[in-house]
């Protein structure tokens, strides 16, 4: 009989694993990868500006290593896999974060609009798991966790084509955690509410916003990072072992609406 020690979520556990993190020098991704390399992990995290993601490498340590990477490029997102399994030769987790969230009316988005919104919030999900299988195979933690968004829930204005990105999140995860599932790797989503991240408090979270958030939800706190990557590590974490192809919403029950 347990004597209820191993089914407890214990954070030592991520020392000495190995993660990549899409997205993750900047916003949710950034807190996650401080987090994790404060855990002793090693990170391999990529975004779009080389000079922030070197700072934020250079700032971490030696367990922190940053590949610049344009997601919306799937050769770029193949790229940045190899540099991970090079340089580690196994992967524990994954966790897919990046994101692009422009605000555009749908009879307004051009071609271009879309493959962006596309290839950055969904089909660079698809390229780096793909690349990643045979790493997240020799691992041990062999957990994946992809970052999605309660937007596709509510049907935002001017946020159609994101919302239809987002919710290709949901069921490529079901269909990846029915597929992988016999070979002991796990598949998550978890979906947050709107996030005050640095850069949504500089373009679109108004302090307007934040009363309304406030006013909905049933936990009166503003979603920031610090909330949603503690439900992260556990999804990833041996304490989440028998859950798999699950959406958790971090969003202070304002879905409850």
């Amino acid at each position: 009989m347990s004597d209820g020690r191993e089914i407890l979520f214990d954070a030592a556990e991520f020392a000495g694993r190995a993660a990549l993190v899409t997205g993750g020098s900047d916003g949710l991704g950034e807190h996650l990868t401080r987090t994790l390399c404060g855990l002793d992990c090693e990170v391999w995290f990529c975004g779009r500006r080389g000079e922030v993601g070197q700072a934020l490498a250079t700032e971490l340590g030696p367990r922190a290593h940053f590949v610049r990477c344009d997601l919306s490029d799937a050769d770029d997102c193949r790229a940045f896999v190899a540099a991970a399994a090079a340089g580690s030769e196994r992967l524990d987790y994954v966790v897919n974060n990046a994101a692009t969230d422009p605000r555009i009316g749908f009879e307004a988005g051009s071609d271009a609009d879309f493959e962006r919104i596309l290839d950055t919030n969904l089909r660079s999900y698809v390229v780096v798991t793909q690349a990643a299988l045979p790493w997240l195979r020799r691992g041990a933690g062999r957990a994946i966790v992809n970052i999605g968004s309660t937007n596709y829930l509510f049907g935002n204005a001017e946020m159609t084509l994101y919302g239809a990105a987002k919710a290709g999140i949901y069921g490529l995860t079901r269909g990846l955690a029915r597929e992988l599932g016999p070979e002991g790797l796990r598949v998550n989503l978890l979906s947050p509410g709107w996030i005050a991240t640095r850069r949504q408090l500089a373009e679109h979270l108004t302090s307007a916003d934040q009363q309304r958030l406030l006013e909905q939800q049933c936990v009166k706190e503003v979603i920031e990072p610090r909330h949603v990557t503690p439900v992260t590590l556990f999804l990833l974490s041996r304490a989440a072992r028998a859950l798999s192809g699950q959406q958790i919403v971090v969003d202070g029950g304002y879905w409850l609406l």
